[in-house]
């Protein structure tokens, strides 16, 4: 619960202190009073952000403080978590300066705002005016009903946080599928014309140093006839009966072989010719081979020219020079598709993976709709019957739930809250047919039955009575007293009806000093309560029977 709260150079708060008790405390005050205002600086404490022009005087800090009692609230792990020093009396203050400095504390220890919206949720549920408009949201009313879930059921919340885990897993997976897509469709690769590519290069069988070996067989097949005519005159030269090298050769051999016996030398020679004659002899046989042998095969001269072609396309088409760099290029194109196959792999389980996963959290979100219906029900009886108490004795309300294709951050399940203040009425969108006091009414039993359920120990109205008046705001104000009894309950509230069932009654006024508008806010005795109360009652004239009203309404 809240126990002070100080305010000093706010807007049009020059230094402003208010003790808090439990209970029920009512404020009430003129309007433009600064009733506002004090609602504004205590939200400040729980995180919102300060606008400059709140600075009555800019050469002062503005400065807002607030000291909870958090002895009964079981927070200590939330001060174990961030690393700051436990007490059961925690203090808030925040510091602002014209030039836009800002510095928060939590009990002396300097935090970020964030981690004062954090710790605001455990302390107080500040409720005002314009958030009589959230019923109207199907986020705020799922939420609700998610609420008296936990309360109801215990596996609810094990189900919920099961669902949210596995959906967030579902998430992660999905963006991993979306990445490995992106990036198996970024590849450079035209994986069909590679895979085409790869089966033309190993349709060819393409050995290294294959080019120029066909290259040579080429060009010695297309001159075939031109070698077989050398060959036959070069065999004439050497076979001539009449003049033929040999016939010469062998002539020569018989002359020097009647002299040999005479000179050494010319023994040399004549054994040097004789062993030139032998291989002039094997030179005609290979001449006579070769000759013999060669011949024109169109076919396969027609074959090795058709490869060579082929195997210059190859070269062209991927601008190398030689069968060796076709097949490295070859290679590392292979090893890309691997590459690309394995993610085309992993792509294919992983959506088999996401769609497991997908069945699981449908079936848990069936699940969850179950919950969700039967608390729908028990949570319309409790608010039938408060309505009822507060003279909407015919209310029906429903809810209907619309199931989504899509998984939603919290299940598939969309809710529409259907309300009739009227026997014989359909059932509609509670934002079409409900008038403003009776949204406010009905926000109040949400209100009053979530509190029943909350961790914390205080909730504050902004004219929760907005749209109401007399006997209804008295019943109103009997549902505050009677949720008052968990808790802290603060009220600011325009109706005297309700602000006569305070255990405590402050008043907020708007002081003009050398006409310098200030506001101060005091705690009301009874006697200055019966005058509140009338004023409120009869306006800014108070007459006798307004006081007599005002006493009758403090006796009640």
């Amino acid at each position: 619960m809240i126990n002070k709260l100080v305010i000093k150079n706010y807007a049009i708060i020059n230094n402003l202190e208010v003790d808090f008790s439990k209970g029920l405390t009512t404020i009430t005050g003129e309007t433009g009073a600064g009733k506002s205002i004090i609602l504004g600086a205590l939200n400040l404490l729980l995180g919102d952000r300060f606008d400059s022009v709140n600075f009555k005087d800019k050469l002062n800090k503005s400065i807002v403080e607030g000291t909870f009692d958090v002895s009964n609230l079981n927070i200590n792990f939330f001060f174990l978590d961030h690393d700051i020093d436990y007490d059961p009396i925690l203090i808030i203050r925040r510091e602002f300066t014209f030039e836009g400095k800002s510095r928060a504390f939590i009990n002396d220890t300097p935090v970020k705002i964030d981690l004062l919206k954090k710790i605001g949720v455990y302390l107080i549920d500040i409720h005002s005016q314009h958030e009589n408009l959230l019923i109207n949201n199907d986020v705020f009313q799922i939420n609700l009903i998610d609420k008296f879930s936990e309360n109801k059921f215990p596996d609810f919340s094990p189900t919920l946080f099961s669902f949210k885990k596995l959906l967030k897993e579902f998430n992660v997976l999905a963006l991993n599928i979306e990445s490995k897509k992106r990036e198996f469709l970024n590849t450079n690769l035209d994986v069909d014309y590679q895979r085409k590519l790869i089966l033309e290069v190993e349709g060819l069988n393409l050995k290294i140093g294959e080019k120029g070996n066909l290259e040579f067989e080429y060009k010695r097949m297309k001159n075939t006839h031109l070698i077989k005519q050398n060959l036959t005159e070069i065999l004439l030269l050497f076979e001539n009966v009449d003049s033929s090298i040999m016939t010469h050769l062998n002539a020569v051999i018989s002359k020097l072989s009647d002299i040999s016996d005479y000179d050494m030398q010319i023994t040399a020679l004549l054994d040097r010719l004789k062993e030139n004659a032998v291989d002039f002899n094997d030179i005609i046989m290979d001449f006579h081979t070769i000759n013999h042998d060669l011949n024109l095969d169109s076919n396969k001269l027609q074959f090795i020219e058709d490869r060579i072609n082929s195997i210059n396309v190859l070269e062209n088409k991927l601008g190398v020079s030689n069968v060796q760099e076709i097949l490295t290029i070859i290679d590392n194109i292979k090893d890309e598709l691997i590459s690309l196959d394995a993610i085309e792999s992993e792509i294919k389980q992983l959506e088999k993976d996401k769609k497991m996963i997908q069945n699981q959290l449908f079936d848990i979100a069936d699940s969850l709709t179950l919950f969700r219906k039967q608390s729908a029900f028990d949570l319309i009886e409790l608010l039938k019957n408060d309505l009822f108490n507060l003279g909407i004795e015919d209310a029906n309300i429903d809810f209907s739930f619309i199931k989504t294709k899509e998984l939603l951050h919290n299940g598939t399940d969309k809710v529409n809250l259907l309300f009739s203040a009227n026997k014989g009425y359909d059932l509609k969108p509670l934002s079409s047919v409900a008038s403003g006091g009776e949204i406010s009414r009905l926000m109040l039993c949400v209100k009053k039955n979530l509190f029943q359920l909350s961790s914390f120990s205080t909730i504050i109205f902004d004219e929760i009575d907005s749209g109401v008046s007399g006997e209804i705001g008295r019943k109103m104000g009997r549902i505050l007293k009677k949720i008052s009894f968990k808790g802290q309950v603060v009220c600011i509230t325009h109706l005297p009806q309700i602000a006569s069932l305070g255990d405590y009654h402050y008043k907020v006024l708007k002081n003009s000093d050398n006409n310098v508008i200030s506001t101060t806010i005091e705690a009301l005795s009874f006697n200055e309560r019966i005058d509140e109360l009338a004023r409120m009652l009869s306006g800014d004239k108070v007459h006798k029977e307004a006081i007599a009203n005002a006493k009758k309404m403090m006796d009640i």
